[in-house]
């Protein structure tokens, strides 16, 4: 890939060091360095840090440029109350999951036949414990159990509302959606069934090609994301239009809902269309439509000049590790950006492999210990807004001050 200029804010600019939690980052041909050390003036830090900017504005000014937004994306979230307090409303984790799951009728029953997985609190395992048990004799307490915790689920991952605080994510969609149109869109996959980047698109005045078209009849279908968005003007030439970026969402999203075969968006589904946490994911990912996203990551890893940027996702799903490890050790023309908050701590195997691989000076790698609040910060902006995004937020302002 080749680097791209773009303007660099200087070490000088950083915010005060209380500002900054204690994250690192480790680039080609450097150790771990500690942002507090850069802030301190720190000369070779400092260096580091500049070097790990320019590799950032290279990635977000990269041809293909492909994101994989995990968990790590949708904690730390907050809303506001109505009394002005900010309040808490995260993406439930596993742990959560485990523990609403367990106030469920039928839960001691379910219990007897994942006792490893009660010990372990694993939710992936009770759940597919319970699946195996339906698939032998259809009991139907555990079925019973089994539908209450899909409910549980469906509900809890649904926080997302309008006095919810998503400025992380419209800061990094204006900075990795908001690209020069020669470049191909960016591609947006996230695991998380939440609806964080369609709100914050919608803040913005970000376009989103999601697989549900642009008619009124908004059924899913895979042949959308080859469409585009072009503006027409009077005597002019048609003109590719900017801030439009690709959502696919691997797992399903609390606002998918089956119907005759169809999966359309709605505000409260009958029939939800999620891939619920169990053992299954694997085989369910490449069944519709699902399928559709899994096979379009799948291509957008192959391409011979692709950034990919790995961000709140911890590793743990095979059918999504497995075809990133593949790219990763089949194309020489693929660059990863890894981004977590216990980088450089965590035993999981495959950021192991990727810390091995920057030890042994592949260029390819860059590791960020960091959350997703401060990446999106740290992530370089290459594009200005144009004359109507900046017309837009104007009237925007002015309107809502009234």
């Amino acid at each position: 890939m080749t680097n791209a200029t773009a303007e660099i804010s200087p070490a000088e600019e950083l915010p005060e060091a209380s500002a900054f939690p204690p994250h690192r980052a480790k680039i080609a041909g450097s150790d771990w360095f500690d942002y507090q050390a850069v802030v301190a003036g720190d000369d070779v830090a400092q260096r580091q840090l500049q070097a790990l900017r320019e590799s950032l504005a290279s990635v977000v000014s990269a041809d293909q440029l492909v994101i994989l937004a995990g968990l790590g994306t949708s904690l730390g979230l907050q809303r506001s109350t109505a009394d002005g307090e900010a309040e808490d409303v995260a993406a439930p984790t596993m742990g959560t999951l485990f523990t609403e799951i367990a106030k469920l009728a039928g839960f001691e029953q379910a219990s007897v036949i994942a006792p490893d997985s009660i010990e372990r609190g694993d939710v992936e395992g009770l759940l597919s414990a319970c699946q195996f048990q339906l698939a032998l004799n259809g009991d139907p307490d555990i079925s019973r159990f089994v539908r209450d915790a899909e409910a549980v689920i469906l509900s809890l991952c649904s926080f997302i509302d309008g006095t919810t605080d998503l400025i992380s994510h419209e800061v990094f969609l204006r900075k990795i959606a908001r690209r020069q149109t020669r470049l191909s869109r960016t591609q947006v996959f996230t695991t998380n069934y939440d609806l964080a980047f369609e709100q914050a698109a919608e803040r913005i005045r970000f376009h989103v090609i999601d697989g549900f078209g642009f008619g009124n009849q908004r059924a899913f279908d895979g042949s959308s994301f080859d469409m585009d968005i072009v503006r027409r003007r009077r005597g002019e030439t048609l003109m590719l239009e900017p801030n439009v970026f690709h959502l696919l969402k691997l797992h399903g999203s609390v606002d998918w809902d089956e119907e005759d075969g169809e999966v359309r968006r709605v505000s409260m589904p009958r029939n939800p269309v999620l891939i619920y946490p169990s053992q299954d994911k694997y085989q369910l990912s490449f069944r519709p439509p699902y399928l559709e996203s899994m096979s379009r990551f799948q291509m957008a890893l192959r391409q011979p000049d692709v950034t990919l940027v790995v961000v709140g996702f911890g590793f743990n799903d095979a059918h999504i590790v497995a075809p990133i490890e593949a790219a990763i050790r089949s194309n020489i023309g693929l660059r990863v950006v890894v981004v977590g908050p216990e980088l450089s701590t965590t035993g999981n195997a495959t950021v192991q492999r990727l810390q091995r691989l920057l030890a042994s000076g592949d260029r390819r790698i860059t590791l960020v210990e960091t959350t997703f609040r401060e990446f999106s910060s740290l992530l370089p902006d290459t594009s200005p807004q144009d004359d109507r995004e900046l017309h837009d937020d104007r009237a925007a302002s002015v309107w809502a001050s009234k």
